[in-house]
């Protein structure tokens, strides 16, 4: 039922925080702005890895008025023009999110190898060990790649402040379960068909696909329509609907960071039941009761609004109950 939340009570006394828990309280709520940053230059690296590529590809017709008649590319020529071995500049990095070269290196999304593997029936392939260092991320992290590092996070985001700026209220819910039950069909599908299906629909690979269309091409393409539908009903009907219940790449980080070992834990004697952590999370979890669950992305973003500070970050295997609290008993032990 509804009705009106309890009144906050203050915190049971405790020792003085040591100074490194002062550190880690004070690191917590300018953490914000470090995500921030690390979204926004995996923005900017998305823009230019089409940027680089374009310019050597000018650079191998030797169109020097193709160069100068962009000023991306005149700004890179402009850096490299003495450079010795431009390419291995302009080669360094190439891909996207989906499957990114790094060197000699490749980094694939474990969506993509799931793609790839069902859509060519190849079990065991070279491709998967592409995303070993995802996975074992994963693992630690849980599912920090939404939370930090895809760039259609940042657009649903602002799909969430204009919410709050317009001042809407309508959120649809839908059920949880719905992205692993499309992760399923859509991994059977590429399966049946042959063909890879998550690409299609995948936003962190569609945000890189259509910034490369539109630095190479200058018009963007089918994707471009499929992320502002979906902004448009996450603005006026759901929530956070792509992320919390259709995303099938948010339910294969999920289940892989199931038992995540850094994580955050809520300080039952410390809580003060203000709710504010409650809204401030925008995958609707539930942080004041430690309901963390399988789906949190390690944002940060409760911990920035608990005063109390009685959310932190913590370090340590999931307890068995999956219920990330600290609780007055276990404070009492000696």
């Amino acid at each position: 039922g509804g009705g009106a939340p309890p009144p906050p009570r203050p915190p049971a006394p405790g020792p003085p925080p040591s100074w490194g828990a002062t550190v880690v309280r004070v690191v917590g709520r300018r953490l914000q702005v470090v995500r921030r940053g690390v979204q926004l230059l995996v923005l900017l690296a998305l823009v230019a890895i089409p940027v680089l590529a374009h310019y050597d590809n000018l650079r191998a017709q030797r169109d020097e008025g193709g160069i100068e008649g962009r000023w991306d590319a005149a700004l890179v020529h402009h850096f490299l023009a003495e450079a010795e071995h431009p390419e291995r500049v302009t080669n360094a990095v190439r891909g996207s999110l989906w499957t990114l070269r790094l060197g000699g290196f490749v980094i694939s999304d474990p969506l993509a190898v799931v793609d790839f593997a069902a859509a060519s029936r190849v079990v065991l392939d070279v491709f998967l060990l592409s995303a070993l260092i995802p996975l074992i991320a994963s693992l630690l992290l849980g599912r920090v790649f939404c939370g930090w590092i895809c760039p259609a996070d940042l657009l649903f985001e602002l799909g969430s402040v204009i919410r709050r700026w317009a001042r809407i209220e309508a959120d649809l819910p839908f059920a949880r379960g719905l992205k692993y039950a499309l992760l399923a069909v859509g991994g059977a599908a590429a399966l049946v068909l042959g063909t890879q299906v998550f690409a299609e629909v995948y936003p962190p690979r569609l945000v890189g696909g259509e910034l490369y269309l539109l630095v190479t091409v200058g018009l963007p393409g089918a994707g471009a329509w499929f992320l502002l539908v979906s902004l448009t009903f996450e603005i006026f009907v759901s929530r956070r609907f792509w992320c919390r219940y259709a995303c099938p790449g948010g339910a294969l980080y999920s289940l892989l960071g199931r038992y995540r070992v850094v994580r955050i834990e809520m300080d039952e004697a410390g809580c003060t039941r203000c709710g504010k952590c409650g809204p401030a999370c925008e995958f609707g979890l539930d942080p004041m009761n430690g309901d963390f669950g399988r789906e949190c992305n390690n944002c940060g973003q409760c911990v920035g609004v608990c005063k109390p500070d009685a959310l932190r970050w913590s370090v340590g295997w999931r307890p068995a109950d999956g219920r990330d609290v600290i609780r007055s008993e276990e404070l009492e032990r000696p």
